[in-house]
């Protein structure tokens, strides 16, 4: 039973240890409205490195974008995939401005992200259904949980600039150094 606890303990330290590989940040936004900080995103504005685009899937079913909040890095490919009986379109009116045209049910819209920001995703067909992409120029986000909080891991040490989105209000920058195997903590206030 001993060596159960030790493996078990030793576990949960690499664990630990793997969440915060060179260092990490956890914080809290705050606002007056509770309701209002839920899904918001932090993610680190710009640090040095590579990171190879990904190809993410958003699927259209029950007129809902799923997902609603999707991550990529700039680079990266979306396909957008109708597992409706209807038609369905895929529009932004963000940075790169594109109208994906319409797609049946089964069929695929694709688009490759060339600017970072973040892009509303729209139907013109069902004017209800509502996503957005981050496309970011690093992996380095958090996203609210429902009180607020957030965890952005693996972080490299050094100084950083957190941006702050909510569909709402917003949140000042905030600047955050990060040290080697630790987690800077910060507080973020949302204002109108």
């Amino acid at each position: 039973m001993k060596y159960l606890f030790r493996i078990t303990t030793i576990v949960l330290l690499l664990a630990a240890a793997n969440l915060f590989a060179g260092g990490g940040i956890k914080g809290k936004i705050v606002y007056k409205k509770k309701r209002w900080v839920r899904n918001s995103v932090v993610y680190i504005e710009n640090i040095k490195g590579d990171w190879k685009p990904k190809e993410i899937t958003i699927n259209q079913k029950g007129s809902t974008f799923i997902p609603k909040y999707n991550f990529a890095t700039i680079g990266a490919t979306v396909n957008f995939l109708n597992s409706d009986p209807t038609d369905h379109n895929v529009y932004s009116p963000d940075h790169e401005k594109y109208d994906l045209g319409v797609k049946p049910q089964g069929g695929i819209l694709t688009h490759t992200f060339k600017k970072g920001g973040v892009y509303t995703q729209l139907c013109k067909l069902h004017p209800t259904m509502l996503a957005y992409i981050f496309v970011l120029q690093n992996p380095y986000y958090g996203q609210c949980d429902k009180e607020g909080n957030f965890v952005i891991e693996n972080v490299p040490p050094g100084k950083h600039k957190l941006l702050i989105w909510n569909e709402r209000y917003k949140g000042d920058p905030v600047e955050v150094t990060v040290e080697e195997g630790k987690v800077a903590e910060v507080e973020i206030k949302l204002h109108r």
